[in-house]
């Protein structure tokens, strides 16, 4: 993880570059802070800490961050999980999230974050942009279509699919 600090006497902002697929969401929303042709690119000493933190928020790779210097409650995410597919592009998670590997291990725990989709990331689980340069093309069916009448006419999970005991280690059924 290449993660860069930026800090004023209120507010410590992290930026991940390795999570950075260049939205330009901070870009657009507050450029006297976020401008990628300055150095320091971060600025947060420029606009109050509430607009940094707003600023920040907005950004659905989670690679800005920031942590709070006054004491203030840490960002939490909001209660209910969402996940959006972009199309052509990754899927957008908000929410109290948690990355687990296979093993069990956690792997982060995040308020925002983009996941590959595409099969190409060098940094799976989340994406890197990589969907681009490989002109992956999501296709999307759009709504959700109908079960198959195989599907409706089961009376049991095994009609419809194989066995999956693998997927979880043993007592971690969820």
């Amino acid at each position: 993880m290449a993660t860069r600090r930026y800090e004023t006497d209120e507010l410590t902002v992290l930026w991940d570059s390795s999570r950075c697929i260049h939205v330009a969401a901070c870009i657009g929303s507050l450029p006297s802070v976020f401008d990628p042709n300055e150095r320091p690119w971060v600025r947060p000493e420029n606009a109050s800490a509430e607009e940094v933190m707003r600023t920040i928020r907005r950004c659905p790779t989670g690679a800005l961050r920031y942590e709070r210097k006054d004491g203030g409650a840490p960002e939490t995410g909001r209660p209910e999980t969402s996940i959006i597919p972009v199309p052509n592009g990754p899927l957008v998670l908000r929410g109290r999230l948690e990355v687990v590997t296979f093993e069990g291990e956690t792997v982060t725990r995040e308020t925002r974050l983009s996941l590959c989709r595409c099969g190409h990331s060098a940094n799976a689980p989340f994406c890197d942009n990589s969907h681009v340069t490989a002109r992956w093309e999501s296709h999307d069916p759009g709504p959700a279509p109908r079960a198959s009448q195989a599907r409706e006419r089961a009376a049991s999970p095994a009609e419809v699919s194989a066995p999956q005991e693998e997927w979880f280690p043993e007592g971690d059924e969820q």
